[in-house]
């Protein structure tokens, strides 16, 4: 509220969704409207003309580049991580950077995703619908969230895996997937408004395993096609492996 009026006060423009730039002393030195802001013409010259107004020089960034999302601290032992990459391919505002989620699996669902026993060619199996829902709730591309909690409504998890090549205990499945949930762009239980808030996606992927010790090395799924209201999506699912996952903490 004090920079909203002390903006107001100063005439240098105010919005509910705007940009405010303060001084180090938390002063305010200009802003600009949304809208502009996600026009890199505008907003460039905007940031320049502020550089040329303080007499800015080039220093080393306060904050140095990192992850813009991490996995969750102190996994268990046993956890199977995937990291989930989804983004709308139109559009500004929310669909400008993609979103990204975090899958963990523990021992016994990630077991859930190979069938038991030994693994013949063609052999086809599915998984099951509670690791299914697991892996499908996060689907949708971006919108407006409070808080790390799933709130999707999962209609359909389908995903149906082929063994494409076995070379003694090494298999390699394909995947198959259907999914179709409820979410709402707005946080908030399903009304009127939000009824049509429809995620649905094909997805086609793979995975590779050790049947004999019934061991995932790798899980890769992609959507083929994704739509949500007038918005076509994208979303891929990647498993993460022990050293990656320590990397990134």
């Amino acid at each position: 509220m004090r920079i909203y009026l002390e903006f107001f006060n100063k005439k240098l423009g105010i919005g509910d969704v705007h940009v405010y730039v303060l001084g180090p002393d938390k002063n305010g030195i200009a802003s600009l409207s949304i809208v502009p802001a996600q026009d890199p013409a505008q907003m460039l010259p905007f940031l320049q003309g502020i550089v040329t107004k303080l007499n800015l020089r080039p220093t080393p960034p306060p904050i140095k580049p990192h992850p813009t999302s991490r996995p969750p601290a102190n996994l268990p032992p046993d956890a199977f991580v995937v990291h989930l990459v989804s983004r709308a391919l139109s559009g500004g505002s929310w669909h400008e950077f993609p979103s990204e989620n975090w899958i963990v699996l523990n021992g016994a669902e990630s077991n859930q995703l190979l069938p038991p026993g030994k693994v013949e060619p063609k052999q086809s199996w599915t998984i099951p619908q509670p690791v299914a829902v697991k892996l499908a709730e996060w689907v949708y591309p971006q919108n407006e969230e409070k808080t790390g909690k799933n709130r999707s409504r999962v209609d359909v998890a389908d995903f149906r895996l082929t063994a494409v090549t076995v070379e003694g205990p090494l298999v390699r499945a394909r995947i198959d997937g259907k999914i179709k949930l409820w979410h709402g762009f707005y946080p908030g239980a399903m009304n009127a408004q939000n009824e049509k808030d429809i995620a649905a996606s094909e997805l086609i992927g793979y995975i590779d395993f050790d049947a004999a010790q019934h061991r995932i090395q790798r899980l890769r799924i992609v959507t083929e096609k994704g739509t949500y209201p007038n918005t076509a999506f994208a979303a891929s699912l990647v498993s993460m492996s022990k050293e990656t996952l320590a990397a990134l903490q």
